[in-house]
């Protein structure tokens, strides 16, 4: 199984991280949690979904 990262999607809200998480794995992407602090002080954080396909997936399903 060979991953490949196609998107980071920044989403604030736990919910709609939910929702949007449902929807990827629903038409077979990989999906996970991502935190990062948004300012160098760290006050803030971005939140967002890392986005994953399975390339061997890919090439086996055009056979």
């Amino acid at each position: 199984m060979a991953l490949e990262k196609v998107a980071e999607i920044s989403i604030y809200k736990l919910e709609d991280r939910k929702a949007v998480a449902g929807i990827l794995l629903e038409n077979g992407y990989t999906i996970g949690p991502g935190v990062r602090k948004k300012t160098p002080t760290g006050k803030q954080m971005d939140y967002f979904l890392k986005v994953y396909k399975d390339s061997e997936q890919d090439s086996t399903s055009s056979e």
